[in-house]
């Protein structure tokens, strides 16, 4: 099997893609587990053992316009790493596709989408005012993209303190427990108001057994199977996305589901045109 550095059904330059996928290998701090610098790299390296059709969208993936646009140099300060994602970003015209890195780089990725709903699925609230005496921390990414001005639905969530289900609460942002999501429908109801909505997915909302490899693994989470509803209802309004949070495991398997999830979307999107 051939296997390279850049995400296996990349075909096009930036200027004429239809979706760019690029990486973010921050993880400044990680709280539990460290890593998810290299989940960029590692999520390229299994999107080559994934078939290019979408049996669920019967899409063949090879045409659709792609650009794997390579990683964000993360030296320096977070400010400054900011600066490059945007000057990327103002390159893209096509759907930008993030691959973290730690949660706070949606902080970075979203400033572009100020006029959309912020649709995150993940296990924690992330809501905290500062964590580890750091207001970017991974810990405050959902109360930093709040504080820019989006409405925010959280998805999956089943941890974090009681002052931010408070914080939440009183700010009058939308959350589903992990427990309460029987289907897509739920979700769907939460943003139907919407017409443009950014897609941040913390691949800790799903339960352990799907995606082991994750910073903060969290029990009693969901089932990935509902991202297949949700792509076929809403991919015509999502405007960007990121997936972040992972740690690549060694027997690859939330490397592989997150680069199928990105499979998903794009074959959704597509079948949507």
């Amino acid at each position: 099997m051939h296997i390279d550095n850049y995400f296996s059904i990349s075909n096009s330059k930036i200027k004429d893609a239809e979706y760019v996928i690029y990486g973010i290998p921050y993880d400044a701090t990680q709280s539990f587990k460290p890593g998810s610098r290299f989940a960029p790299n590692a999520i390229r390296e299994a999107s080559w053992n994934l078939e290019s059709y979408s049996q669920f969208f019967s899409f063949d993936l090879s045409l659709a316009k792609v650009c794997d646009a390579g990683n964000i140099n993360c030296d320096g300060s977070f400010e400054e790493i900011g600066v490059r994602v945007e000057d990327l970003l103002s390159k893209i015209s096509g759907v930008p596709i993030a691959l973290g890195g730690e949660h706070s780089v949606s902080f970075l990725t979203t400033k572009k989408f100020k006029n959309s709903c912020f649709l995150v699925f993940d296990a924690h609230f992330d809501l905290r005012d500062e964590f580890d005496g750091n207001r970017f921390n991974h810990a405050c990414t959902t109360r930093r993209v709040f504080e820019q001005g989006f409405d925010v639905v959280i998805v999956g969530v089943r941890s974090g303190c009681k002052e931010e289900r408070v914080f939440a609460d009183r700010s009058g942002i939308d959350y589903l427990f992990s427990w309460e999501l029987k289907d897509f429908r739920d979700v769907e109801r939460l943003i139907e108001d919407y017409k443009r909505i950014y897609l941040s997915i913390d691949m800790d909302a799903f339960d352990p057994c799907f995606a082991p490899g994750v910073s903060t693994p969290e029990p009693f989470g969901i089932s990935p199977r509902i991202l297949l509803d949700l792509f076929s209802e809403i991919s015509n309004r999502i405007v960007a996305l990121d997936f972040v949070e992972v740690v690549p495991d060694e027997n690859k398997i939330t490397q592989t589901l997150t680069a199928k999830l990105i499979f998903e979307f794009i074959a959704g999107n597509c079948s949507k045109l």
